[in-house]
């Protein structure tokens, strides 16, 4: 780059054809417009805009989901912030390569926990547990001395305490169902506790955020409209509860039965076929199978039998 010295174009700000003019840290600087085509990018820039860009949607999906519930008060870095740490969440995935990873309910519990909207609010609670329930449904519970993180404005009564839980699809990036909790407590109040009930629906993951206001009274009036006076952070990111999927009953297949079970012919009628097929005498061989097979209390009948059929038959897989 080089810095501009010339009078006439010394003014000048952006780029004026091919040219790019811009001051840093007070001096005027000129350069060439950088000259992109289909080959100026490599495949992982590619891989990692496409990143970008999908983490960017899904930030925009969260802030676009709250903007029908309540409407938090931001700061100038609020849409920066959020879409650096659903990228960071989403490059937390190590089971897919880069340009296909997809987001994870830990991983973006990790990087979304304790996010502020508006960073110039003093309210920062420690100690919020957000439970999953065995039914579904979601508890936060405030610690026990949970205002004492607080500085309310001199003429706050009270608190509004509203909690939510946004059931996201990353995938489409759509908002799939949000259950809210509103309640007021007055200055001083002790331990406190507000329940979700979540119906189970297919999500990529639950976003449970907590918003705090200072009123003057209960009827939802506002203390003060500074900045420090509102706040609302990410309190945990949870799991979805899956719809229970409906189980297909395969056709019975018939149990897997003894060979003798599956036998329909009789032991004489079974001896009777192999007699038929093999005619290799074994009279004397015959007379002792023939003295086993009765002591073991087998009865065969004597038509059609034909005793030079044992030694080629296995005697056991009747015999029981």
């Amino acid at each position: 780059m080089a810095q501009n010295r010339n009078i006439i174009t010394q003014g000048l700000s952006g780029h004026v054809g091919d040219l790019i003019f811009y001051e840093r840290n007070g001096r005027k600087f000129c350069r060439k417009m950088p000259e992109y085509g289909p080959d100026s990018m490599s495949v992982a820039s590619k891989q990692s805009s496409r990143e970008f860009a999908k983490a960017s949607k899904a930030a925009k999906s969260i802030r676009a989901a709250l903007n029908g519930i309540w409407q938090p008060a931001k700061d100038e870095t609020t849409v920066y912030r959020l879409n650096k740490a659903v990228y960071a969440a989403l490059r937390e995935d190590t089971m897919h390569t880069r340009g296909k990873r997809v987001f994870s309910p830990a991983a973006l519990h990790q990087h979304l926990k304790d996010f502020r909207y508006n960073k110039k609010a003093v309210m920062i609670i420690g100690g919020i547990d957000t439970i999953r329930q065995e039914n579904g449904s979601i508890m936060v519970q405030l610690p026990t001395n949970w205002q004492h993180w607080l500085t309310p404005p001199k003429d706050a009564r009270y608190i509004q305490l509203q909690a939510v839980a946004l059931d996201m699809d990353f995938e489409q990036n759509t908002c799939l169902r949000t259950t809210t909790a509103a309640s007021c407590v007055p200055l001083g109040a002790k331990q406190h506790a507000l329940l979700l009930p979540v119906t189970p629906v297919s999500a990529t993951a639950t976003i449970v955020l907590l918003q705090l206001r200072f009123l003057r009274t209960n009827t939802g009036i506002q203390s003060a409209s500074t900045a420090s006076s509102e706040q609302a952070f990410v309190t945990a990111v949870l799991p979805p509860v899956l719809p229970l999927a409906d189980k297909q009953e395969d056709p019975q297949q018939p149990a897997k039965t003894s060979r003798i079970t599956r036998k329909t012919r009789s032991a004489a009628d079974m001896l009777q076929a192999v007699s038929q097929q093999n005619d290799i005498p074994a009279s004397a061989r015959g007379k002792e199978i023939g003295d086993a097979v009765q002591r073991k209390g087998i009865s065969i009948p004597e038509e059609n039998l034909s005793l030079t059929a044992f030694h080629h038959y296995d005697y056991d897989q009747f015999l029981v």
